[in-house]
């Protein structure tokens, strides 16, 4: 009894120390310097780039299982996958962006004027009192679409004229396609005999993971696009292309990122009427339907093994904290601390 009290007052301690650490540490501003410039010059390309390698890496398994070699394998691989994104780029570039525009105009236009939904708020008026929620979702939806053009110029503005950024992820890939079959060997190399099977274990499951998680994730996305595309061509809603790509781009981020992507349309549908407010909730509802009963078991087929509610509460808190990469990080970190832990927790038992 005295041991395991030693035991946990040792754990508080060190606890307690490393909060303090923290907290100290927290307080020098050249840190925080330092991890903002590793955030944007090291951390982003590189998890960029794990999206990127694992995206391609079936690609270049298939040209080594040809018999060419990794150098060259994972050379064609990259160039194939440049090129093929190169050309989507440049043909939908100057329609995105036309769309873009196009789209925020009569946004902005239909929010200064609400004339053009009068009909709609006075049947609604019969029900309830929408003036105070209007004025309320108006803003919101003014400020939304302000943060989307900010950032999308940003983000066009950061991948096209930072030329060492982009290189730095060709290098990253290149080198990960052609070299991460020796990446396991070379981590184990450091790891004490003792641990090198658990640990050899984990790596193995945490590539699965990732491999299934980010696969799985373009898939999905893919198919909500494509879905949602055909549904916003069938009821008449202006911008299909422009649209489905924002679910595209959104439905990355587990679970929320699809719900995201049907503010603005739901904010044209309004303006159109209510009849296609109504088409615009049935295209939501079945393609809703389609990705949890149909395209998420088919494409996912449970990899990650969370339940739902779980999935949720991670990727609304990683939001919060860190923004969309957070969210779409989180569940294959969480994924792979929960399997780490259980292999552990499993070679602790194999050894006592």
């Amino acid at each position: 009894m005295i041991k395991i009290k030693n035991r946990v007052i040792r754990i508080l301690i060190i606890i307690n120390l490393i909060l303090l650490a923290c907290i100290l540490l927290g307080k020098i501003q050249i840190l925080h310097k330092l991890v903002a410039t590793l955030s944007k010059g090291f951390l982003i390309p590189l998890f960029i780039s794990v999206l990127l390698y694992y995206i391609i890496r079936p690609i270049n398994n298939h040209f080594i299982e040809k018999g060419m070699g990794r150098g060259k394998a994972s050379m064609l691989s990259l160039v194939i996958c440049a090129f093929i994104l190169s050309g989507i780029l440049s043909y939908f570039a100057k329609y995105a962006m036309e769309q873009f525009r196009q789209l925020t105009n009569q946004l902005i236009q239909l929010l200064g004027d609400g004339r053009e939904i009068d009909g709609f708020v006075a049947w609604l008026n019969q029900y309830i009192n929408v003036d105070e929620i209007y004025t309320l979702a108006a803003g919101m939806v003014k400020n939304y679409i302000h943060q989307i053009g900010l950032s999308f110029k940003r983000f066009v503005g950061y991948f096209m004229n930072t030329f060492s950024t982009v290189f730095l992820i060709l290098v990253i890939v290149f080198y990960m396609l052609k070299d991460g079959n020796i990446f396991k060997e070379k981590v184990l190399y450091f790891i004490p005999e003792k641990y090198k099977a658990v640990s050899d274990t984990i790596l193995s499951d945490s590539d699965v993971i990732l491999s299934h998680y980010v696969t799985g994730q373009a898939k999905v996305a893919l198919s909500l696009a494509i879905m949602i595309f055909t549904g916003y061509k069938i009821i008449g809603m202006p911008n299909a292309m422009l649209l489905s790509s924002i679910t595209f781009i959104l439905a990355f981020i587990p679970f929320v990122g699809f719900f995201i992507s049907m503010i603005i349309p739901s904010v044209i549908s309004l303006g159109m009427g209510l009849y296609m407010s109504l088409k615009l909730a049935a295209v939501f509802v079945i393609v809703q339907t389609l990705k949890g009963r149909v395209v998420v078991p088919a494409v996912m087929a449970k990899s990650m093994k969370i339940h739902p509610l779980t999935d949720i509460f991670l990727v609304i808190g990683a939001i919060a904290v860190g923004g969309p990469f957070a969210a779409f990080a989180i569940v294959p970190i969480y994924t792979i601390v929960k399997n780490a832990l259980k292999a552990l927790r499993v070679h602790d038992k194999y050894l006592h």
